[in-house]
């Protein structure tokens, strides 16, 4: 066991993310790259930014400055609708330094969505790409609340009528400011729950969260170091990528390559070679990815030790087909928005095949039945997950926050088993775990089975009642080549299932189909359930 990890009192996380390395003589190294390319395009030639930490936190202070100027104040919000560029982090870190708050914002929405955060979110400013505008532009003139909206158009255009030009702006604003001497327990960054339905939950976490979280898993269990460089293919209104590529290599010195655009999967690699990336951070369905690519070209890929991969469990043939095609280990966990990051994971010199890891120092658990009374070691249980970095609940949700949150513990929908050596086995979502004969069937385990079959691309199972009105498993299958889908095969599979798990876990059912999927990548469950009473 570590020594805690401790938080002063008094603390801006912008000191320990951003100041801290212009203290340390790291004014003049570069702290992001910025890449244009475009998704097709070149890599080689792509233009490219550099922006030094210096630059950075002059840029984050002309923020703050402007945010003074139109007079917000400590614990006003600010949303952040930008693309993954340099102006996202100077935004970013430039509220918080303001003592404003920040609230991400997922920049693929439609209308009626941003017209929901500007009601429920309340932000007082908005600070919005010129891309992302015409979303926007619909509903901001009822914002009931929003006070200012501040473009940023990066050819340099005009910004719309009533609107303040970010690049005016900026450019009258000094590159100093005071920062605010918050606490550890004010308030800094809303983030928004993943795989909801519906509108999101938003979670509002402290200037401690971030900070704790970044030392017990970034620093201490992935050993991140000055040297490396970080790519994530989600972006930074995830948690998940604010985290990994932006805060956590910046907070040891380290480097982070932002790319604006939705990029293939082989653009990618050609990012790695370019940039020197050390450590890529994805999610399982873009692993599947590189693992399916029939490239040509072999790229240079012997700076990268590591990929972070979280999201979804990570199938162990594709972990292992990834490893053998490129040599680089996957570090495979899970976090959530709740929790603000990674809690659970495999880590360097410590990675176990199929499991999501041990729990990282800091945080403990417990695994409960329905009636939350604590299952037996081995059993399936969901997770209550206990830990410093715990947000305070969802805003203006009082129900579903005592509901999830128990004190520093948070209670999710994620069911595991443990085994004797403490690794942690993700079973699927509380909601998607199947009751056939009596017992608990993981969705995941049959899906992992069938991605065992040399013609299964992807699966997803959900269950569906049969003519006595008991669950059984059906699966949604996605095949490498759709034109083989056949009867035949689906009966293949259904023995191929029954040969490798036990007869009751097997689908009784296969529906070959492409799998939908939400913006991170995940299977949508629910609409899979919704089409079983099509099939």
């Amino acid at each position: 066991m570590r020594d805690p990890v401790v938080i002063p009192d008094r603390l801006n996380m912008v000191s320990f993310f951003l100041d801290d390395r212009l203290a340390e003589g790291r004014g003049d190294d570069v702290a992001i790259i910025h890449s244009g390319l475009t998704q097709g395009g070149d890599v080689a030639t792509a233009p490219t930014t550099q922006v030094t930490y210096r630059e950075l936190a002059a840029d984050s202070c002309r923020v703050t400055n402007l945010l003074r100027e139109l007079g917000l104040r400590i614990e006003d919000r600010v949303q952040l609708l930008l693309l993954d560029t340099p102006e996202f982090a100077s935004a970013y870190f430039g509220i918080l330094r303001a003592g404003c708050v920040a609230v991400p914002t997922n920049t693929w929405l439609q209308p009626k969505d941003y017209a929901y955060y500007l009601e429920y979110a309340r932000p007082q400013a908005v600070i919005v790409d010129a891309e992302v505008w015409p979303m926007l532009e619909p509903v901001w003139r009822d914002a009931p609340y929003t006070k200012h909206f501040i473009v940023v158009d990066r050819a340099g255009g005009k910004v719309p009528d009533g609107t303040i030009d970010w690049h005016a702006a900026m450019a009258r604003q000094s590159p100093e400011a005071k920062i605010e001497p918050t606490w550890r327990d004010d308030f800094a960054t809303w983030l928004s729950s993943s795989g909801s339905t519906g509108n999101p939950k938003c979670v509002p976490h402290m200037h401690h969260d971030f900070v704790w979280n970044t030392v017990a898993y970034a620093q201490r269990t992935l050993q991140l170091k000055s040297t490396d460089v970080t790519l994530s293919a989600p972006k930074l209104f995830f948690g998940y990528a604010l985290g990994s590529n932006l805060l956590f290599p910046l907070s040891v010195g380290g480097r982070a390559v932002l790319t604006h655009e939705r990029l293939e999967a082989r653009d990618y690699l050609g990012l790695i070679e370019r940039f020197g990336v050390t450590q890529f951070v994805t999610v399982p369905t873009n692993i599947a990815k590189l693992v399916a690519l029939d490239e040509t070209r072999r790229h240079d890929l012997s700076s990268l030790h590591s990929l972070v991969s979280a999201g979804e469990a990570l199938p162990s043939r594709i972990y292992r087909d990834f490893k053998v095609r490129y040599g680089v280990e996957i570090y495979d966990g899970i976090g959530s928005a709740e929790m603000f990051h990674v809690y659970i994971t495999n880590r360097p010199g410590d990675v176990k095949e199929g499991s999501l890891g041990r729990i990282v120092d800091g945080y403990t658990h417990r695994l409960v039945d329905d009636d939350n009374r604590e299952v037996a070691p081995g059993e399936i249980g969901t997770l209550v997950i206990q830990g410093p970095s715990a947000g305070a609940g969802y805003w203006r949700m009082r129900d579903r926050s005592r509901e999830t949150f128990w004190g520093d513990a948070v209670k999710g929908g994620d069911k595991f088993h443990v085994d004797a050596d403490g690794y942690f086995w993700y079973c699927g979502r509380g909601d998607d775990m199947l009751k056939c004969s009596g017992v608990y069937v993981s969705p995941v385990e049959v899906e992992n089975c069938l991605l065992g079959h040399a013609a299964v691309r992807e699966a997803g199972v959900v269950g569906f009642r049969d003519e006595a009105g008991l669950e059984k498993a059906m699966a949604f299958v996605e095949l490498h080549d759709p034109t083989l889908a056949s009867d035949a095969l689906a009966a293949e599979l259904v023995a191929f299932a029954r040969g490798h798990i036990a007869a009751f876990k097997a689908p009784r059912r296969i529906v070959f189909t492409t799998l939908p999927r939400t913006e991170t990548g995940k299977i949508k469950r629910n609409e899979l359930r919704a089409r079983v009473g099509d099939t």
